[in-house]
């Protein structure tokens, strides 16, 4: 995402990445405030990678020439090749070079020569929520903690707090899902579980070795593939119990 200035300065001034997609229930606009309500309920979170400073914005920034008939349509689609120069303008002006995300390449199953698609977190959300269903435990997504949301919740019995508390970052904030759990287990004393790809856990190691000490001993992280698995073979040993009675 490029980050645009509008009247006073018309351009844009620094680069970003969107992180996670989430859906809030508490005013935070002065319109919402105003109101009481929430207008606005979709969301999301995003890393600056590169931002000017506010001093430089007029002489710096990256002017886009935009046509009368684009600025009438209100919301403005640039074009690739204009996408494409706003990269190399970057580049020269700037010295930072844009980095560009791809897909991810599907793993490779090596016992199948199959290839993996990668779970989405919605997929692992899913999964979490029907593993705790398989296990018997009231199971709840997108669970209210104040003013945030957890993304998976497992509860013994209706009126009870969370025993179990899971929130899932594929290449997400960190951080901010670090924050949840810590406050989970700070005010109901849940087991706390994040699940990363293979790639963040070093990062989540950085976090929980400095900011987050307390909860280093309590939390558990779990890649998608284990998630992955885990719900296989729970499903195959419940149709056992359900095929012999027992379930």
């Amino acid at each position: 995402m490029f980050f645009y200035i509008t009247k006073t300065i018309k351009g844009i001034v620094g680069i970003g990445k969107i992180e996670n997609k989430f859906i809030q229930d508490k005013p935070l606009w002065p319109d919402e405030i105003e109101a009481n309500k929430v207008i606005y309920p979709f969301r999301f979170e995003f890393h600056i990678d590169y931002l000017l400073e506010e001093k430089d914005w007029h002489n710096k920034k990256i002017p886009v020439g935009l046509s009368i008939q684009e600025m009438r349509r209100g919301i403005n689609i640039l074009q690739k090749k204009t996408v494409d120069k706003l990269y190399s303008d970057f580049k020269e002006q700037f010295g930072f070079v844009v980095p560009v995300f791809q897909k991810r390449k599907p793993e490779i199953d090596k016992n199948k020569g199959e290839s993996i698609e990668p779970p989405t977190h919605n997929k692992l959300q899913e999964l979490i929520f029907q593993i705790g269903q398989l296990n018997r435990l009231i199971s709840e997504k997108e669970y209210l903690m104040e003013n945030e949301r957890l993304d998976v919740v497992w509860r013994k019995v209706e009126r009870s707090v969370p025993t179990y508390a899971f929130e899932i970052q594929i290449g997400g904030d960190i951080y901010h899902a670090l924050g949840k759990l810590k406050h989970a287990f700070d005010i109901w004393n849940s087991n706390i579980f994040l699940i990363i790809s293979e790639r963040d856990i070093e990062k989540a190691n950085t976090l929980l070795n400095g900011t987050f000490h307390e909860i280093k001993e309590k939390i558990k992280i779990i890649t998608p593939q284990k998630i992955s698995k885990l719900y296989l073979q729970k499903r195959k040993w419940v149709d056992i119990e359900k095929e012999i009675g027992l379930f």
